[in-house]
């Protein structure tokens, strides 16, 4: 018996001890991310947050035009642009302070690493390296994702643009009738 209590003593306080420096964790991010962040900063999520919620209390306007039933075609490609945006919301929870705090870190590893490479005169090599690490790893490495449109047109079934693009037969149309024969959306 007096094992068993000494063990759940023993576990009692292990947790302790890790709720503890959890928080101490905890403190010392805001600490970092208060000294690191401006003000300014800091309140810009406070006021968003206000704002939805003043947004939720909020009755929507009544619509002015009737809602038309889309055809089938264009309901298939809102929900698969709804589930790419849900997708990428899901993978990417990542806070603004998170995101600061990860960062500065990689900076600070990176300005570390500078200036020993420039005590042992290969400041160049390093720069470089890393300019060419930089490139490599913000670009998508990944294949693209069922539904997931390409920027290239030809890459796209049916040849199907992006929003945005400048095509020939836009841009000869807008040359012959103005930019008014030419849909703003």
């Amino acid at each position: 018996m007096e094992a068993k209590l000494k063990e759940y003593r023993s576990l009692r306080r292990r947790k302790e001890f890790i709720d503890n420096t959890k928080d101490k964790i905890e403190k010392s991010k805001e600490k970092i991310v208060n000294f690191l962040v401006p003000k300014i900063f800091r309140n810009m999520g406070k006021q968003q947050e206000e704002e939805v919620l003043l947004m939720e209390n909020e009755e929507p306007p009544p619509l002015e035009h009737p809602v038309t039933n889309p055809p089938i075609e264009d309901i298939s490609e809102v929900i698969s642009e709804v589930s790419e945006v849900e997708s990428f919301e899901e993978e990417n929870p990542e806070t603004w302070r998170q995101c600061i705090i990860k960062y500065a870190v990689y900076g600070t590893i990176w300005l570390v690493f500078y200036i020993i490479f420039l005590k042992l005169q290969f400041g160049a090599v390093f720069f470089v390296l890393s300019v060419l690490i930089f490139i490599y790893f913000n670009t998508r490495t990944r294949p693209r994702k069922h539904g997931e449109v390409s920027a290239y047109s030809v890459f796209n079934e049916n040849c199907k643009s992006i929003d945005g693009t400048l095509k020939a037969e836009q841009f000869e149309r807008e040359i012959r009738y103005g930019a008014g024969t030419v849909r703003s959306f």
